[in-house]
This record gives structure tokens, C-alpha cells and sequence, in this order.
């Protein structure tokens, strides 16, 4: 599954992209109400036994769309493995009518039927013991399409002709299966499924396989039963079933798969793009892997209400709106990009985690990690121009980074019980710290052994479970290398190193001596000495600047590295392409000799960046001065790269957050406004034949950070061009939209945030809604940012989308404080909205983390203590932990930062 990405706006910030993958719908299910301070008692989790085991689930289904319930009736055929009078299963908010089985050739009635509703499991009692062996369990039940976006739910549209009507949909991933029949809902538990729907004629069908058979409904001829063929064996939480009003568009890849994109009615043109990249990527995992596809068709479908980014059913997968519709004139080539990433993550998962999955929850960051890394390289292979992997960088790696240093990280793999406990985990940690450590393995290992790795372990497991471990194995088999000895200390253990270099020059020889200690976010402590992880280090030089020139693999605190032939006035640089996972800390000497590397642009982008990016972090952390950050960032003069600049901009943009809180804000902004207008003038404002689509990506981005920046001739030019928009004179291209809506916005009126709310209740595109959405809280005034906050819960907003029209107000201090007073004042709203789901924990953390005191911090702290945030703890200490270091970060450096801007004359 795959979170989308939101786009929530700093005030002088780039528009931050927020990968929300990592805030997606893990369905916390078994939670009690908690609050921090007295959290009631529960019983402890426990696994179904598996004294009864399912091997094949047939299902009849019927939704009804007017009164929104659903009556089933399912035959499981099953194994009693050891003797038991009650079947107990996972069941949730379904009403079982009755049951049977058929054991040994006897009809037996059930005794009994209890319900479990915290452990969400139903027993059904026998009157005797069952006999062992072959049996079928038959139930007929009823059940709710609840609007919650979880389990088989309901989901909103307009039709082309502005009727208002209901599709029914699934969403099962983590343990949401449960809500649309009785079952086993476990990933390790597999069978096979046998699914029937009986629905309204004229609707869209579509489950995991295909249609083996289509007839009139004997009794009601308004309906029409839909067979479809027998799934493979596979975990409940891939099914999935989708009856509603689609169009779609339709293909076969090489191998002859039929591969179809469902759209909204008269909107087929705009599923065109993701069919394209579907057609590609299933024939290039079907090499990378060496094992074909194994189903013979898949399903990609847009949904209207959908918490997550996407969910990886086998054979059919569902996606939000702006995460597969690609409009040609109206979507923005970030846009285009973010689709072929969601594409080939969701595909990847059709090898790795369908047909090979994770025993238990515990290993989650496997599926999660690994399709965040191969993603990269599908979408590589198929838009090689968009330059994915430096992107990677900046949209993974660097991110991962940052949370792995807090206190309130977790490691890779952790321990998880309940269901409950596996909403915690579909985070950075999980998602992008797996893909970069999976990213430094392949480095480590090489592609070929690598690929045959993957071949041994997803040949070995087809249709089975698997551990982390066993992944380790067969890559270690076919590498000749101790994977797992090497990747232990980084799936087991929280955190990563920080290699710290001191160099000294002996005749020709460059010798560099390493030693490894945590990096903490709240700078160097002692413990942080006792934390080993085996490093593979490479080294670079002016020499050899695009390739290694020394690798090793340091497994102890300590190690020399000696370069031959290397004269005192070269530099050297650990860790080229940011492979490895860990920061640098260099002394001043070495920082300076890399410098004019920056300028002249002879170190290569992801160099330029990665020194930048470490610079940035062992500020915050106070290991150095911000002063040194700013130094290197001011030899960026010359940069030409969109994804260099992605990151200077991040970083700038968290400091001129912090620097909100000071009197020289805005003699920041007019550095900032130095720094870009150079980038600026050479992009203009209009695209230029044969320009990239880096260029158009670096265009916005500059745009957007001058216009913050309160740069006088680009918000001129912005509000000229909004006012042609509006009036419908001349359309915005798309790429420029988000910065310019973003821009006027900052500097309009009420009049400016009415034209924008009306263009968002016209708008059609889904994307094209967002991006208005999410500008709106660019705005200044407090009438303006109550009025957004208010807006974002109106019924002109998606329940979906709420939480970020909420966050896109925090990007100035006033608009974070009206953001936390509104969130307090609305929070039994919100509550009821999200409990149990990744959203609140989201909602937490954007309005909160960018505090920067104490007061804050404790103000923060007390509300959560009075007031229930299921399953947002470890988000909530995340952020009280984000404010004190922001505290604590202004505290050590405001006073120097200052005295840099006074001395560059700002």
C-alpha cells in the first residue's frame, strides 16, 4: 500500500511534497478509546488459533447502494487440524444470521454465536467436538457500507450530469477484511477466494479475477450475478471487490495480460498515462524477477474517497483519484511523475508481498520498503529523463534521515501484536529508511547477485510466507556474502551512524581516519558510542570524482582509509551518490576544499547535495554552527539542478520556519530572495523549446520560494497571470498553477480566497482540487486563515482532504497557532472522523511539530493527556520532541545566524 503525497506549504518554504505512504490507512482495529494519561485496560492480543484452518472461501455479496448494507452469504472449505467444539474468526461490525458445518458427511447447527468486539473475533460454538479433517462452514450475515473508508465502504460521486450517487468499494489492508465477511484475517493464513457479486445491471463489476460468468438475477431483473474465477492462494487483506459507474481504458503488455484503468464516467483519456506505464512495468518486473505475472489481468481503478495512496489488491488496484488520473492539458508534470511512482510501487507488490507476504505484521517494512526502492527503478526504465534516482535522495532518503535521528523513532523491524500496533509503523521508517537500506544492500552486493537473490526467495515462497530472514538467505546465497550479518544492525537497531572524518596528509597520501557513533538529533552524547553498524564506506576524490575510489566495510568504531597519490589541496568526499545510510561530519579544512567543488559544479549533483543536506543536519543537531550550513549553501550560485535545489530549498524553508520566531525574518527572506533570483532569471516564466522536465519541476519550485519570499516582481507577475486565469483570458499551465495560486493568495484579500474557493468548487480534476485546496492557507490575515480552517471542514471538502487544508495554514506562525486553536476546538470532529486511522496521527503532527518552545511543548503535551488520540502516541512524542529541538536549536544559534546575515549586509 502506498500513502499520497500532500502538499502543504511553508511560508517561504517550497511546497513541501509529504510522501503520505507513510500516513496510510493501516486500519487500527482492535484499539480501545486511550488517553495518554489513563489508558484502559485491555485483554492482550492474541493470534486466531489455528486448530481450524480456511483452504477455500466462496462468497456471495450483495451491496445495496440506497441504504448502504450488504448481505452475504459465505461457504468456507476448511481443515479441523486438532480437536475443538468452536471456530472462532476475525469479524467486525457483521451480524452472522446463522451457521453451519459439514463435517463427515453430517449436517451440524450451531450452539452458540459470540462476538468479541475488542479482539474483533466471533466463536461459533458446536455442540460436540468437530471431527478432524475436511469440513464446510456455511453463514449468512449481514453487514454496514460504512462511509469510514475501511473495509467494503461506501464512496461518493457526481455523475457527469450532477447527479450525486454511491460506488461500494474495499479497503482490507491492515485487518479490514473482517467488516465485509467472517474470516481469517491474517496474512499468514492463506486460501484461495471464489467471489460472486449480485448487483445492479448497470454497474461496473470488478473483483481480483476475471468474469467467468455474467447472468440476469432469477428473481429481480434490475440485478445481474457476477461470477468471477478462483483467485490464487493469497492473505485476506488483498481481496478487494468494486461495483460502481466507470469508464475505463485498455491494453495488453507484451506477454499478452490484459491491463484496463478505470476512470470517472467521461474521463477515460485521463487513465492513458498510468495504462502506459502499466503496460511497461509489468514485462520489466517480469525480467527483473524472472517470473511472469502470474494472474491474467489486472485491474487499476480511481476511487473517490480513498484514505490511502494506493492499495495493492492482486489483480486489482485501487488508487486516490490524484494518484493515477494523468489530464494532459491540466495535471503538472510532478503530477505525471507521482502517478508512474505510485504505478510501479503498487505493481511491484504484485511479486513482492502478493505473492510472496509477510508472515506478520513485524515484517511489513519488507513489502513496504522494498516496492519504495524498485519503484525508483521502474519509473528509471520507463522515463529514464526524469533523473528519479538523485531524486530519490531528496524524496527518501534525506527524509528517512531526519526521523531516524529522533529519540521517537523505531527501528526497522519491530515486535507487533495486535493490528492495533501496525499503524505505528506505516511511516518514514518503514517505507523510506527501508528502500535506502535496501538501496546501500544492492549497491553493496551488485544487480546481478541482487537480482538472482530475489529470483531464489521469490521462487522459494510463491504463494507461501516469509521473514525478513529468508530474504537475507537467498540473497547471501547468491552474493557470497553474510547479508544478514550486514544488514542486521540496520533493520534491528534504531537509527544510523554518523561517520566523523579527520584527514591527515602523509607525503602523497591522504589518510582518513573514520570513527562511527549515533547520530542524535539532540546533538552528541556518550551512549551514542555504544551503537555499531556494519558501514559500507566508498570514497570519492577530485580526482575521481564519479567513481570510488576505495570501498571498504567498516564493522568497528574505528577505521583508516589511506588514498594514494592524492596532493594536499584535492578534496575527498565519503559516501558518493548518497548510497550508504549515514551522515558525515568532516572539519572545517575539508568543508572549505569542497566548497569550490559546489561552486564549479566538479562535484556531481547528488555530491553537492549530500554535503549540503549533512551540513544542514549537524546544525540542527548543534554538531556545528548554521552558520557553516549557510556558508555552503551560498556557493550554490551556479546549481542547475531541480533536485539539488529541491533539498537547499527544504532545508531553507525549515530555517526560515524557525526563524519566524525572531525580529530578522525578513532579513532572511531578502538573502533567500539573493540567492534565487539568478535561477529565477535564467528559467523565466515560460517554458523554452526543448526544455526538460526537470526544468519545468525547477521553475515552479523557484517561483513558488521568490513569491514567499516577497519578491516584488514575481508576485506581480503572479497576480497578473492569476487575474487572466480567473477571468478566463489565458489558463495557468499546470505546472505553474500551485505556485501561483500559492503566491496571490499570500498577498490577497478576501476577494482573492472567494475567486480560489470558486475555482475549487468548478474545478473537475481532483488534482487540480488539491492544489487550490492546499494554496488556500497561504494566506495572511486571521479573518482569511479562520475562514480556510473553517472551510476544511465544510461540505465542500472530502473528508479525505480535510486534514490538509488544515495543514497548509502552518506555514507562518500565526497561521500554526489559529491551526492548533482550531484542531483543539474541533477535535471531537476530528476524532470521530479518523479514529482508528492514519489521518488523525497525520492532523497531529503537521499542526504541532513546527513549534519552537517550551511553552508550546508543554501546552501540546497537556492537551494529548486530557483528550483520546488513538493510535497517534508515537506521532504526538514525535512532535513534542520536534518542538524542544526547535527550541533548543534557536536558543544555541539565533544570535550567530544574525551576526552572518548583518555581515552579508541583510
Amino acid at each position: 500500500m502506498l500513502l499520497r503525497r500532500s502538499t502543504i506549504v511553508g511560508t517561504v518554504s517550497l511546497s513541501l511534497r509529504l510522501k503520505t505512504r507513510y500516513f496510510q490507512q493501516t486500519t487500527t482495529r482492535f484499539i480501545s478509546v486511550l488517553t495518554m494519561a489513563d489508558k484502559t485496560e485491555k485483554k492482550p492480543f492474541e493470534r486466531l488459533s489455528t486448530n481450524v484452518v480456511p483452504k477455500n472461501y466462496a462468497l456471495i455479496l450483495t451491496p445495496n447502494l440506497k441504504d448502504f448494507t450488504f448481505a452475504g452469504e459465505e461457504v468456507v472449505e476448511l481443515e479441523v487440524q486438532t480437536s475443538t467444539d468452536k471456530i472462532t474468526m476475525n469479524c467486525a461490525e457483521i451480524n452472522i444470521s446463522s451457521a453451519s458445518i459439514n463435517i463427515g458427511g453430517k449436517d451440524i447447527e450451531s450452539k452458540d454465536i459470540n462476538y468479541d468486539k475488542e479482539q474483533e473475533t466471533v466463536s461459533i460454538q458446536f455442540p460436540s467436538n468437530l471431527q478432524l479433517g475436511a469440513g464446510i462452514l456455511s453463514m449468512k450475515y449481514t453487514g454496514e457500507l460504512n462511509d469510514k473508508m475501511k473495509g467494503f465502504y461506501r464512496s461518493k460521486y457526481t455523475t457527469p450530469d450532477g447527479v450525486e450517487r454511491h460506488c461500494a468499494v474495499t479497503q482490507f489492508e491492515a485487518a479490514d477484511a473482517r467488516r465485509a465477511f467472517p474470516c481469517w484475517d491474517e496474512p499468514a493464513i492463506k486460501a484461495t477466494f471464489d467471489i460472486t457479486l449480485i448487483v445492479p445491471k448497470d454497474k461496473v463489476t470488478l473483483s481480483n479475477m476475471n468474469v467467468i460468468e455474467e447472468t440476469a438475477h432469477q428473481e429481480d431483473s434490475e440485478l445481474k450475478v457476477v461470477k468471477f474465477a478462483q483467485t490464487p492462494i493469497m492473505s485476506t487483506y488483498l481481496l478487494a471487490f468494486v461495483v460502481g459507474e466507470f469508464d475505463h481504458v485498455e491494453a495488453q503488455d507484451k506477454d499478452g495480460v490484459l491491463v484496463r484503468v478505470y476512470t470517472p464516467l467521461q474521463k477515460s483519456e485521463q487513465g492513458k498515462f498510468a495504462l502506459e506505464v502499466a503496460v511497461k512495468t509489468l514485462p520489466f518486473y517480469k525480467n527483473y524477477f524472472k517470473i511472469p505475472y502470474p494472474l491474467p489481468k489486472i485491474d487499476l481503478i480511481a476511487i473517490p474517497d480513498f484514505a490511502a495512496g494506493a492499495m495493492e489488491n492482486w489483480g486489482l488496484v485501487t488508487y486516490r483519484e490524484t494518484a493515477l488520473l494523468v489530464d494532459a492539458t491540466n495535471s503538472s508534470s510532478s503530477s505525471k511523475q507521482w502517478v508512474a511512482l505510485v504505478v510501479g510501487h503498487e505493481l511491484a507488490h504484485q511479486w513482492f508481498g502478493n505473492l510472496v507476504t509477510m508472515e506478520w505484521w513485524t515484517h511489513l517494512w519488507l513489502n513496504e520498503g522494498f516496492a519504495s526502492w524498485i519503484e525508483y527503478l521502474c519509473v528509471d526504465y520507463c522515463h529514464p529523463k526524469y533523473d528519479i534516482w538523485t531524486q530519490f535522495v531528496t524524496s527518501d532518503y534525506t527524509r528517512a534521515l531526519d526521523l531516524d535521528a529522533m529519540k521517537n523513532s523505531h527501528p526497522i523491524e519491530v515486535p507487533v501484536g495486535g493490528p492495533d500496533e501496525v499503524d505505528e509503523i506505516f511511516d518514514l521508517i518503514s517505507y523510506s529508511k527501508g528502500a535506502s537500506v535496501i538501496r546501500m544492500l544492492h549497491n553493496y552486493i551488485g544487480d546481478e547477485d541482487y537480482k538472482n537473490g530475489l529470483n531464489q526467495y521469490l521462487t522459494k515462497f510463491s504463494y507461501k510466507n516469509a521473514m525478513t530472514e529468508d530474504l537475507w538467505q537467498s540473497l547471501s546465497e547468491a552474493s557470497g556474502k553474510d547479508v544478514e550479518k550486514v544488514m542486521h544492525s540496520w533493520t534491528k537497531q534504531m537509527g544510523f551512524p554518523v561517520l566523523t572524518v579527520k584527514e591527515t596528509q602523509n607525503a602523497d597520501t591522504r589518510v582518513l581516519n573514520i570513527t562511527q557513533k549515533k547520530f542524535s538529533a539532540d546533538g552528541p552524547c556518550e551512549e551514542d558510542s555504544k551503537y555499531i553498524w556494519s558501514v559500507p564506506i566508498s570514497v570519492s576524490t577530485s580526482d575521481s570524482p564519479k567513481d570510488a575510489v576505495s570501498k571498504t566495510l567498516l564493522e568497528t568504531g574505528s577505521s583508516v582509509i589511506e588514498i594514494a597519490n592524492l596532493a594536499a589541496d584535492k578534496w575527498v568526499k565519503l559516501n558518493p551518490g548518497q548510497v550508504g545510510f549515514y551522515r558525515v561530519c568532516y572539519s572545517k579544512e575539508t568543508v572549505e576544499k569542497l566548497v569550490p567543488a559546489i561552486k564549479d559544479l566538479s562535484l556531481p549533483p547528488l555530491d553537492r547535495l549530500g554535503i549540503e543536506n549533512d551540513q544542514f543536519a549537524l546544525a540542527r543537531a548543534g554538531y556545528t554552527s548554521t552558520v557553516n550550513f549557510l556558508t555552503v549553501v551560498d556557493a550554490f550560485t551556479n546549481e542547475p539542478n531541480y533536485t539539488v535545489w529541491n533539498d537547499v530549498s527544504t532545508n531553507l524553508g525549515k530555517l526560515a520556519l524557525l526563524l519566524q520566531y525572531t525580529d530578522y525574518s525578513d532579513s532572511f527572506k531578502s538573502f533567500l530572495r539573493q540567492l534565487y533570483k539568478p535561477i529565477a532569471d535564467r528559467l523565466g516564466w515560460d517554458p523554452k523549446e526543448g526544455e526538460s522536465h526537470l526544468d519545468a519541476l525547477l521553475r515552479s519550485l523557484v517561483i513558488r520560494f521568490l513569491g514567499k519570499c516577497g519578491d516584488d516582481e514575481t508576485v506581480a507577475e503572479a497576480k497578473k497571470r492569476f487575474d487572466q486565469h480567473a477571468k478566463g483570458e489565458s489558463s495557468l499551465p499546470a505546472d505553474l498553477r500551485s505556485p501561483v495560486y500559492s503566491i496571490v493568495l499570500a498577498h490577497g484579500d478576501h476577494d482573492t480566497l472567494a475567486t480560489v474557493k470558486d475555482l475549487y468548487r468548478k474545478a473537475e480534476l481532483q488534482e487540480e482540487k488539491i492544489r487550490l485546496l492546499t494554496s488556500m492557507g497561504s494566506v495572511k490575515e486571521t479573518e482569511l486563515i479562520k475562514d480556510v480552517l473553517n472551510f476544511s471542514l465544510s461540505k465542500d471538502v472530502r473528508s479525505q482532504d480535510s486534514v490538509f487544508c488544515v495543514g497548509s495554514t502552518v506555514g507562518s506562525a500565526l497561521g500554526r497557532r489559529h491551526a492548533w486553536q482550531f484542531t483543539k476546538d474541533n477535535w471531537k470532529e476530528f476524532h470521530d472522523r479518523y479514529q482508528g486511522g492514519f489521518l488523525l496521527s497525520r492532523l497531529v503532527k503537521v499542526v504541532t511539530a513546527n513549534f519552537a518552545s517550551n511553552e508550546m511543548a508543554q501546552e501540546v503535551e497537556q492537551f494529548f493527556n486530557e483528550h483520546d488520540a488513538p493510535a497517534a502516541e508515537r506521532s504526538i512524542q514525535q512532535s513534542l520532541e520536534s518542538i524542544r529541538l526547535n527550541t533548543q536549536w534557536l536558543q544555541r544559534d539565533a544570535a550567530a545566524i544574525r551576526e552572518w546575515l548583518n555581515n552579508k549586509g541583510f
